[in-house]
């Protein structure tokens, strides 16, 4: 190689490194102002051609899903920019004795979870929903995974913050683009969708809205500003809903799944499988000089219930 080829290949890997550095070091601005700081381990614009998972699980370590679904890996996806999550019939090849005695016999679903976790903040994502019955979500939570001292006995509770949850294409046309955003405070022992039945009686826990577009048809940003006095969601920044924060204190997980909702949306049309739910990106920034939070460290148990 002569000098000057050597020197004009230097020069582009300096440029492609610089590049690279850059994109690794971009921030953004928070759309509520500068009492929040932006926070990269929660956050990804999904530009790669696979997840990073330094950031998240593509499964749920503590749950394999909601009867008659199981989270596949192999539904969720980093393409053309964004996350893909993936629902689809399971084949009948592909559906064992295992799999038919336990219930999980009809359909593959997907998720991911972060590994981090956050009190307080701005929690913002631009997406849009697939076209079939299936309930697409954005939500916060902590289900204990990693404390089984706390998940399995009483005395505790998991908490959980919806940012949003919608159906492309409901049975009951009732739930047409209605947006959905949900608090729930279930009692320990925990197990997501099986031991789930009592829980703290929350007012205005629940909040619907019907909106003037299809969740499927485009991409919107959903976010959630978490504050220790309140709660406030948001559709392409605008206010949609508010209500005073009274338990959620503790870091919870970020979370991203389809599922299949048969009791409440109805379960998909087969010809309408598979489909995707798209995350264009996710970005997280935290509340500045926010309070000390509860850790799993220390077990706080409540002396009074109100199941």
């Amino acid at each position: 190689m002569s000098l000057h080829a050597f020197k004009r290949l230097s020069c582009v890997l300096i440029l492609l490194l610089a590049s690279y550095g850059t994109a690794l070091a971009q921030t953004y601005d928070c759309p509520l102002g500068d009492k929040y700081v932006f926070v990269p381990e929660l956050s990804d614009e999904f530009d790669g051609d696979a997840l990073d998972d330094a950031k998240w699980f593509d499964f749920n370590p503590s749950w394999r899903g909601r009867k008659p679904a199981l989270f596949s890996r192999r539904n969720v996806a980093v393409e053309d920019g964004a996350l893909k999550l993936t629902a689809s019939m399971m084949q009948p090849e592909e559906v064992d004795v295992e799999m038919k005695v336990r219930g999980y016999d009809k359909y593959w679903k997907s998720i991911v979870k972060s590994k981090s976790k956050q009190a307080y903040g701005y929690f913002e994502a631009r997406c849009k929903s697939m076209r079939a019955c299936v309930c697409n979500a954005f939500w916060l939570y902590d289900p204990f995974s990693t404390r089984p001292d706390i998940k399995y006995v009483e005395g505790e509770y998991s908490e959980e913050i919806d940012i949003l949850e919608f159906c492309g294409k409901p049975r009951d046309a009732r739930h047409d683009r209605l947006y959905y955003a949900t608090v729930h405070r279930y009692a320990t022992p925990y197990l997501e969708s099986i031991v789930n039945k009592k829980k703290w009686k929350l007012p205005n826990y629940s909040f619907k809205e019907k909106v003037d577009f299809d969740f499927w048809a485009d991409y919107h940003v959903y976010a959630l500003e978490w504050t220790p006095e309140e709660l406030n969601w948001f559709i392409d920044g605008r206010k949609v809903y508010t209500r005073s924060n009274d338990f959620f204190n503790r870091p919870l997980h970020v979370v991203f799944d389809c599922e299949i909702m048969a009791d409440w949306f109805g379960e998909p049309e087969p010809e309408d499988l598979p489909d995707t739910f798209s995350i264009d990106y996710v970005r997280v920034w935290r509340l500045k000089d926010a309070p000390e939070t509860w850790t799993e460290d220390v077990k706080e148990t409540k002396k009074t219930n109100q199941l």
